[in-house]
């Protein structure tokens, strides 16, 4: 049977750490992290196609990322995944997959963009190949291709721990509105971990994850990053932005998303965001930083 061409496409939404506590670095290298993540409206939207082949092929395209290295990409790496599951489960369907990314999340960021597209892939392949795997399956499977991988098969207001791989949902929450500025550069991740020296003995995390469920819509967050100090330290013009971030007109805490770069400041409603955007425009106009504007993604 020749199968016809199939065609669809995704949307893949940025997250940001509302916190982010390294626990321990591990035997093998990574790190266990406790971090509370929450999905925003700023997203990429992937297009797919495949077309029936004698073998199986894999391309992204990426008119935002010239330089794309098909072979080192999350999106690429959740196809092969998914497709060599299904040729060991027997319902292997070889052929040629395209996959057209229009990228809206800023890359190298600590946004999460990257791992939101491989997450909407994999969903959209176990449904292609029929292989039904269930919640837990998704979450292992999304953590050999990345830590903030498995957060998105599912994603909402959410503590992270582990590598990544035991998500607890927090539940509903209030409207939040952010403002993210990206400076003109991006941080190595592999540098950032290296940067913060974690030993193998596990720490307590003491993050009060509760404050992101308060009702209160005045409620001054208290947030954490332990990559702020290394990676601040380094690149000071991130430091001088959360400042500015943190003394906004009507803002309720700053904060670098995970390793960075994006600095962001939370707002309670889409006005007050609007002004700071607008003060940030003014204030950073020859700085080369880029600015966005996004809301939480709540539960329904």
């Amino acid at each position: 049977m020749i199968l016809p061409t199939f065609t669809s496409f995704l949307t893949a939404p940025a997250k940001v750490n509302l916190g982010l506590k390294i626990v321990r670095r591990r035997a093998d290298g990574y790190h266990d992290l406790y971090t509370v993540m929450e999905p925003v409206s700023l997203a990429d939207t992937l297009y797919c196609e495949f077309r029936p082949a004698p073998e199986n092929i894999f391309l992204v395209q990426c008119p935002q990322l010239m330089t794309l290295d098909a072979n080192d990409n999350l999106v690429v790496k959740a196809a092969r995944l998914m497709a060599e599951m299904a040729r060991e489960r027997g319902c292997e369907i070889k052929g040629h997959w395209d996959f057209f990314l229009d990228k809206k999340i800023p890359s190298g960021a600590g946004l999460g963009g990257g791992s939101s597209n491989a997450a909407g892939v994999m969903t959209l392949l176990d449904k292609f190949y029929k292989l039904n795997l269930n919640a837990s399956a998704m979450v292992k499977t999304a953590a050999e291709i990345g830590a903030d991988v498995p957060f998105f098969i599912n994603p909402g207001l959410s503590l992270v721990e582990g590598i990544g791989d035991r998500i607890t949902s927090l539940g509903g929450s209030l409207p939040r509105y952010y403002l993210f500025i990206k400076p003109p550069f991006s941080i190595n991740t592999s540098w950032a971990y290296a940067s913060l020296k974690a030993t193998t003995e596990e720490r307590t995390a003491n993050y009060n994850i509760e404050q992101f469920k308060a009702a209160s819509t005045t409620v001054q967050y208290r947030l954490e990053n332990d990559f702020e100090n290394p990676v601040m330290a380094r690149y000071p013009l991130l430091a001088e932005i959360k400042r500015w971030l943190a003394d906004s007109r009507g803002g309720l805490g700053a904060l670098m998303s995970g390793s960075g770069s994006v600095v962001y400041a939370i707002y309670f409603d889409l006005e007050t965001a609007v002004q700071a955007e607008i003060a940030a425009r003014r204030r950073w106009h020859e700085s080369g930083c880029l600015f966005y504007l996004a809301r939480n993604l709540m539960a329904s």
